[in-house]
């Protein structure tokens, strides 16, 4: 009895251990495709976070681009108006201090 129980076990361990190392092969190979998948998924995935925020960034990089032109055009259209108006008060306050040097030197003859 023991020897057919010893021959039982060698030959399903012969028929068997071929089949279950075959499966093991499978199994692991599958796992390891997968690992490969999910890999070029998240690179994928990097790639396309990568290019959303390059995008992002040259946006702000051109609306402050943008922003900073149009300030320093109005700073100089505001800077010359201003301008203007000073040099215009300054020669009107010439034009009244002349005239009334002219009257005063006039009441003093």
């Amino acid at each position: 009895m023991k020897k057919s129980i010893v021959l039982t076990v060698a030959v399903v361990a012969v028929v068997l251990a071929p089949a279950l190392a075959a499966a093991g092969q499978s199994n692991w190979s599958e796992r390891w495709q997968e690992r490969a998948e999910f890999r070029r998924e998240m690179q994928e995935q990097r790639r396309d976070r990568n290019r959303e925020h390059a995008e992002a960034r040259r946006d702000r990089q051109r609306l402050r681009h943008e922003l900073r032109a149009d300030l320093r055009d109005r700073v100089h259209l505001h800077r010359d108006h201003y301008r203007h108006e000073y040099r215009d008060a300054i020669r009107d306050a010439m034009r009244e201090m002349r005239q009334s040097l002219r009257e005063a030197f006039r009441d003093w003859r």
